[in-house]
């Protein structure tokens, strides 16, 4: 269990990294539109000695916001993805469990083991065509950078592992939480 929590926490701080370098991108982008393209550039029209300030301010942001509408919407992601696993972890999703609270132990068990196979047997398949995705597009760059969408795709298998992990986790938990016997 301490490795569970050791894989919880990493989780989190990939999803809160992603998160911020999304939110510093989406930032930049904000600040060079409004603050550096519009007000500085029109004070640098009329007043001829900040021109080399606006300049190199233009320059430096330019490289950095010509990904900042695209780089956002990949790492939102591996957001999504990552806090899917510890919404599932946490047991967070919306669940509608009142009918098989009402079953006896057994068919609970039974329910359960059903539910682990059909999202196991999902994530498998997700596995399976991610990895088969990447290998065929993992390659080809992202429009605005030279990045490879590889990197972004791979959350996908990181995931399906993930939430299996989690399904995994939480089988076992409703088994042991009914007394074992079926």
């Amino acid at each position: 269990m301490k490795a569970l929590r050791l894989l919880d926490w990493i989780v989190e701080a990939v999803a809160i990294a992603a998160f911020a370098v999304s939110s510093l991108f989406i930032f930049l982008n904000v600040l060079n539109r409004y603050l550096v393209l519009g007000a500085f550039r029109n004070l640098a029209r009329d007043y001829e000695g900040l021109r080399p300030a606006y300049r190199s301010v233009r320059g430096a942001l330019g490289d950095i916001v010509v990904t900042a509408d695209e780089v956002p919407g990949y790492l939102l992601a591996w957001v999504a993805f990552l806090g899917a696993y510890l919404a599932m972890r946490r047991e967070g999703h919306i669940a509608f469990d009142m009918l098989v609270e009402a079953l006896s132990p057994r068919w609970r068990k039974a329910i359960a083991i059903l539910n682990a196979v059909l999202i196991g047997g999902f994530l498998a398949m997700l596995l399976w065509q991610s990895i088969r995705m990447i290998r065929v597009a993992g390659r080809t760059e992202i429009e605005t950078a030279e990045i490879a969408q590889g990197w972004f795709m791979l959350i996908i298998p990181i995931a399906a592992i993930l939430l299996g992990i989690a399904v995994l986790v939480r089988l076992r938990e409703t088994w042991n939480t009914n007394g074992g016997d079926a």
